[in-house]
């Protein structure tokens, strides 16, 4: 009876030793890992398309020039004489005003005699066209009693008919006539006048110095109108119109300045594949010489797309959700505008991916997106 006791004894202390044991190795044992979220599934940002019409804008630049600008040279010759303003850079002059003056006293000595022997002539034809013309003769005798030295002479009467007009030339009325009109011409070269209101730009020449003909005077410029070429890409040429406006600005002088395209040349650069534009405005702010930035706003408009252009993939196409899933479609690329395309191909209330996407990234489905 006493061995029975013992075993059961034993056997109890073992099982309550196991299970001490077992509960000192439950203890020690770690907690499994958390399963982390798979982070493989990128999230992505979509627009709804909108098909509009689009007024293009064309960027470029060039330098103003002034649209007047002229090279004054001597036709005659003599010695140039002091004016109300004088002729140096920077003076201004009115529409009219003389702003060179060359001594012509000798030359016009020279047209008052030849003047002189035409009014002899007329004298002496007056009467022989009273016998044989005497309608004409009224005329004439008008003409001559209107006939000054010192003023332009004034177109001659016309000749009734074929007959008066040999019988006129035959008195050498013609000849003459015309030899003083043409020394009347040369007589004005001495005295050049400004033909519109500008400013001095370039001076060659002082009062007092002595001018020969075919020499350089200097530059005069009208400073109210300024024109500048300014480059267009071949491709964005068919969207560009005369008259279209344009914006211009500069970074020298705050503000923005408007212009028009007055002309379009039809000769194409071959390096660069542009052609040249010709954009006018006109501000007292600007100056010739200076370049301006130009934002040309085409007249007509485009019905399409705007988007980003790093929203295209490959340069032809962009992500576009169907059936829950994006699919890679190719879109026609009209315009580049800045940052932005012009694009035909796609539709009104399409949900296109709204980011860049590298051709050889993995795009998931929409269902899968976060």
């Amino acid at each position: 009876m006493r061995n029975k006791l013992i075993g059961l004894a034993g056997t109890i202390g073992i099982i309550v030793i196991s299970i001490v044991i077992a509960s000192a190795f439950a203890k020690q044992k770690k907690d499994p890992p958390h399963r982390a979220h798979d982070s493989s599934v990128k999230s992505y940002k979509t627009e709804t398309v909108q098909i509009k019409e689009t007024a293009p804008v064309f960027n470029t630049g060039g330098t103003l020039q002034a649209y007047n600008k002229i090279m004054l040279f001597a036709e005659v010759s003599g010695i140039l004489h002091e004016t109300g303003t004088p002729f140096r850079g920077g003076s201004h002059f009115n529409a009219g005003q003389i702003i060179l003056k060359i001594d012509d006293r000798v030359y016009r000595n020279n047209v008052l005699a030849q003047k002189s022997t035409l009014l002899n002539q007329f004298t002496l034809f007056l009467p022989d066209l009273a016998i044989d013309y005497p309608e004409s003769a009224k005329k004439w005798q008008a003409y001559l009693n209107n006939f000054e030295l010192n003023r332009p002479m004034a177109p001659l009467p016309a000749a009734a008919d074929t007959k008066e007009k040999y019988f006129i030339a035959s008195r050498n009325i013609y000849s003459l006539y015309y030899q003083v009109k043409s020394m009347e011409e040369t007589l004005a070269k001495y005295t050049i006048r400004a033909p519109y209101k500008g400013i001095v730009t370039e001076s060659d020449i002082t009062a007092g110095s002595l001018v020969r003909a075919g020499q350089k005077l200097g530059e005069f410029t009208n400073i109210s109108v300024y024109e500048a070429a300014m480059p267009v890409n071949l491709s964005d040429l068919p969207f560009v119109k005369i008259g279209d406006r344009v914006t211009l600005t500069s970074e020298e002088l705050p503000g923005t300045f408007s212009g028009k395209i007055r002309r379009i040349n039809e000769k194409i650069d071959r390096n660069t594949q542009t052609v040249q534009v010709f954009i006018s405005v006109s501000d007292p702010n600007l100056k010739d010489g200076m370049y301006m930035n130009a934002s040309i706003q085409a007249s007509g408009n485009i019905v399409c797309a705007k988007i980003p252009e790093k929203w295209l993939v490959n340069g032809n196409s962009v992500y576009l959700l169907r059936d829950s899933s994006f699919m890679l479609c190719p879109v026609q690329v009209i315009l580049d505008q800045d940052d932005n395309v012009l694009v035909h191909g796609l539709k009104q209330g399409e949900t296109i991916l709204a980011q860049e996407v590298n051709a050889t990234d993995a795009v998931v489905p929409a269902d899968e997106m976060h």
